[in-house]
């Protein structure tokens, strides 16, 4: 009996639901061993999560954009939003198009990671 429970319970695991995947990326700038930037960005299907970690100016400073290439591999990048977010905290962010793509920077200045 245990032994044909446990091929149902894998059976039917087969045809069960699964999460979209999320992706989590990673960015993180060192000066000298300081951490300039560490920030952490998890993606979800048509939403993120935004965690700035550490700043060295107190605030981490994110862009939303969308890409449109051409066949000749020169791309366009759309920007969707533009925000910043206090250093230790974490902010999410719903309803963003599918394929979107982020990037960061400790200023305002400072290019894009």
């Amino acid at each position: 009996m245990r032994y044909l429970t446990t091929v149902l319970s894998c059976l039917l695991s087969l045809f069960g639901c699964q999460d979209k995947v999320t992706s989590t990326s990673i960015t993180r700038i060192s000066e000298q061993g300081i951490d300039q930037l560490f920030s952490r960005t998890s993606v979800h299907a048509e939403s993120a999560s935004f965690e700035c970690v550490r700043s060295a100016s107190g605030r981490c400073y994110y862009q939303v954009f969308k890409e449109t290439c051409d066949g000749q591999h020169h791309c366009e990048r759309g920007l969707l939003q533009a925000f910043d977010i206090r250093a230790g905290h974490t902010q999410k962010r719903a309803g963003l198009p599918t394929g979107f793509k982020t990037c960061v920077s400790n200023s305002t200045t400072a290019p894009c990671q």
